[in-house]
This record gives C-alpha cells, sequence and structure tokens, in this order.
C-alpha cells in the first residue's frame, strides 16, 4: 500500500506573501508558477492536478512541497544562483594579449595583427581563438580612450 499523505499547511503569513505575490503579477512566470504549486497544495490539491494545471512535472511539486518544508518560503519559491560558464579569456591572458600589443611589431611586420599576437600566443601555451584576441584588444583600446563624456558643448573636437 501508499504512504498516507500528510496535508499540506503554509503559515498564514506565507499565505499572505504569496497572495501578494500573485496579484502583483511582476514575478517571472517560473516563479509564479512555483507560488501557484503552493497554493494549490495548500488547498488539498494533488500534485497530480497540479501538475496538469500548471504544466510542470509532478516531480517539481514534490520538490517545491520539499524545500518549503526544510528550507522555508524563500527557498522554496526562489533559484539558486547560476554561476554560468566561465571565462575563457581571464584578465591575466588579456594583459598577456595588451602588453604583446604595445610591444615591437615582429620582424617583417609593421604592426601587430591579431594573428600575430595570436601565434606568439600560442607560444606561451595560451590557447584562445582570434576572436577573442580581438575582443581584448577592444576592450583595451576602449579603457586607454579618452572620455568624450561632457565634451559635446565645450568645443572639443574628439574624433
Amino acid at each position: 500500500m501508499g504512504q498516507i499523505a500528510t496535508p499540506f499547511v503554509l503559515s498564514e503569513a506565507d499565505l499572505t506573501t504569496l497572495n501578494n505575490l500573485v496579484s502583483k503579477g511582476k514575478e517571472s512566470v517560473r516563479k509564479l508558477n512555483r507560488v501557484r504549486a503552493l497554493q494549490f497544495s495548500h488547498q488539498g490539491q494533488h500534485p497530480e492536478q497540479i501538475s496538469i494545471l500548471l504544466g510542470i512535472s509532478v516531480a517539481t511539486v514534490y520538490n517545491l512541497r520539499k524545500r518549503y518544508r526544510e528550507a522555508g518560503l524563500e527557498r522554496a519559491i526562489s533559484e539558486k544562483a547560476r554561476p554560468g560558464q566561465p571565462r575563457k579569456v581571464t584578465a591575466q591572458v588579456e594583459a598577456q594579449i595588451t602588453a604583446i600589443a604595445c610591444s615591437e611589431a615582429p620582424d617583417g611586420s609593421v604592426r601587430w595583427t591579431v594573428n600575430l599576437i595570436n601565434e606568439r600566443l600560442i607560444k606561451m601555451d595560451i590557447r584562445v581563438h582570434d576572436e577573442s584576441v580581438r575582443l581584448a584588444l577592444k576592450k583595451a583600446s576602449r579603457r586607454a580612450a579618452p572620455s568624450n563624456r561632457g565634451l559635446k558643448n565645450s568645443g572639443v573636437s574628439v574624433k
């Protein structure tokens, strides 16, 4: 036989908070789905019914209930921060690119090109794409260029 389901009950303060979130309508759809799932659970709806009503999986409903019981309302309705993919071109690599670009051009060349800089980086055992080198140089040139903010009506021409 299956387990006897324990009733899911929200505190009055949490229920008020959830009602306010739904009535404002300024939250993401994902968050509002979590809020509505908790409200339906409080009203006694079965997880299968909630999943059909909201278009979420049954496991999501069970996980929301579990998170609410273990960590509280804020943790149940909010998402964890997602770190994203780590940067391929770190500040140290950007510094190497800038140092190479500011150095004397190699023999047979008038100036550094993205391809020449990337070849030098490969010799230093740093592997990045040509486009990443170009973007790092563009970023460095922006930092080095004087700002033209506030010069609109001063008579100074910035070209």
